[in-house]
This record gives C-alpha cells, structure tokens and sequence, in this order.
C-alpha cells in the first residue's frame, strides 16, 4: 500500500529530526543588523509597545518556519499523488494532506494578520514605522 517499508519511514523521520535540531538554531540566532532577535532589547523597562514587538517577532519567525515547512509537505503530497498508479487509497491520503496544509497554512497566514491589524492600530505611530522599515 505504501511506496517504503516502516524502517524507511523512521530513517527519514530521523534524518528530518536530526536537521531540525541542528538547522533551528541556527535560524533562531541568525540576525541582520536591524534586527535584536526573536526578544525585544528592553531590559528592566518593557512596556506595551515591547509586547506587540515580542508578539511581531513571534508571528514572522512562525511564517518564516511555516513556509519551507509547507512547500516541503505539498511536494511530499505531490509525490504520493503521482506515484499512486491508481491506488486510491494513496490518491486520497495525498488529498488529505493537501487539504490540511492549506488549512493550516491559512490559520498562520490569519493570526499573522490579526496580529499585525493589532499592532498597527493599538500602537503609537513611532513603533509602526518601525515595523514597517524592517
């Protein structure tokens, strides 16, 4: 029924796991100049304005993980799909995963706007051209 045996399957969940946690680091610590990291710089003093900041920071990093994470999750679909031959049950598991990906790309894409609908209206106009300059 499927295209590789179990122990296939744990070799590349393994090798996936394995890059998570030496490539994550690196993304979570990788800074541009502008950029503090994912926790704003404000010591003892944080106000509100550093909270949507925290928030801001929180949401891109989601979307920049949630992006490769998608594109990889619809080619694996895209695979199973055309190397169905026929089997229906594969055809459907390769639907099923379409569909849910897209959702839950959606759902991401929507907090990210509610957060930046959020942090554009409640803040003082300083702080949103700070996040729109970055």
């Amino acid at each position: 029924m499927y295209l590789l045996h179990k122990e296939h399957y744990k070799i590349i969940t393994g090798f996936f796991l394995l890059a998570i946690i030496f490539l994550l680091p690196q993304l979570l610590f990788a800074q541009s100049p502008r950029d503090t990291g994912l926790l704003p710089d404000c010591g003892a003093n944080c106000d509100f304005n550093h909270l949507m900041e925290l928030a801001n920071n929180i949401m891109r990093f989601i979307i920049m993980v949630s992006i490769p994470l998608t594109a990889i999750i619809f080619s694996y679909a895209g695979f199973l799909y055309i190397t169905a031959a026929g089997n229906e049950s594969q055809i459907h598991h390769a639907h099923d995963i379409f569909i849910k990906v897209a959702i839950g790309f959606f759902f991401i894409l929507a907090a990210w706007l509610i957060v930046y609908l959020i942090t554009s209206t409640l803040l003082d106009p300083t702080y949103t051209t700070i996040l729109q300059s970055r």
